[in-house]
């Protein structure tokens, strides 16, 4: 039986378990050695702000492929990581192998059997339907006064890297209400004042949110091309031309490419970045 006459028949959006477990995960993992060099500015800012300690327990919210887990671990923690996405974990425990307890969990439900003396995360928190009650809930897993490190990206017009491609298809897109700036994904942690209310909300003390501006590499060889075939797949602008058609996306990609040969034709591409590094008290 159709539609009734009059009524607009709307798409249910997918859950962030759908997102992690299909596309989005799998094209994580594909990517996996790109993504670990376009985030590597970010990681080393990170890991130095958590400034881990041999012998401290480590929770990795939103661990992914495992790369924040492996650099706990050289750092002399013991290390739980805990994602949505099964895809993204198999290859953490390629890569980890049993150095780590890898938990197919949602980080923000998810309940440990022992305290931790430290919750990472590198880009992991900005996915939680109720932010509040994810946060209140890592900060159970926590020992008292321990540490909440995390770094969440600052609004997309400040990213250079996801807003030039962004941008580049804008008169492609069909025409759409304006997106919810609160609605889980990327940037929902963009307004900082927020985000410090959603913490204290939470229970957490000491609140330190920093704003930093960081290089962001595209690619490190291969040229606006390569750079292009990243933001196409993972990304603001890869998400939109997702159900696109072949031709269509081809058009995208000409248009993000020449966007990105505009501000840096050279053979490593970088583009600016702007992060929030936070840090707080359980």
């Amino acid at each position: 039986m159709g539609a009734a006459k009059g009524l607009t028949m709307t798409k249910t959006p997918p859950t962030q378990q759908e997102l992690w477990n299909n596309r989005t995960g799998e094209k994580w993992v594909a990517f996996q050695p790109e993504l670990d060099v376009m985030l590597a500015n970010v990681t080393t800012r990170l890991m130095a702000r958590a400034a881990i300690q041999p012998g401290e327990r480590v929770l990795d919210i939103g661990c992914g492929t495992g790369q924040s887990c492996a650099l706990a671990l050289e750092q002399g923690a013991t290390v739980t990581g805990v994602d949505v996405s099964g895809p993204m974990l198999k290859l953490a425990a390629k890569r980890l192998g049993e150095r780590a307890t890898l938990c197919l969990a949602d980080a923000g439900q998810w309940v440990a059997d022992k305290p931790f003396d430290i919750a990472l995360s590198r880009f992991g928190v900005m996915f939680f339907d109720d932010p509040v009650a994810a946060m209140t809930r890592i900060r159970g897993n926590l020992k008292p006064g321990g540490r909440l490190v995390f770094c969440c990206w600052q609004a997309m017009a400040l990213n250079d890297w996801a807003n030039v491609p962004a941008q580049a298809i804008a008169d492609l897109l069909d025409p759409a209400p304006p997106s919810d700036p609160l609605t889980p994904g990327p940037f929902a942690f963009a307004d900082d004042e927020r985000l410090h209310l959603i913490l204290a909300a939470a229970g957490y003390t000491n609140i330190e949110i920093v704003p930093l501006t960081v290089d962001i590499v595209l690619t490190d060889q291969g040229g606006p091309d390569r750079a292009a075939r990243l933001t196409a797949q993972i990304g603001p602008a890869a998400a939109a031309m997702a159900a696109w058609d072949e031709a269509r996306k081809a058009t995208a990609f000409a248009h993000i490419r020449d966007a990105i040969a505009a501000r840096c034709n050279a053979d490593r591409v970088v583009l600016s970045g702007a992060i929030w590094l936070v840090r707080a008290q359980a």
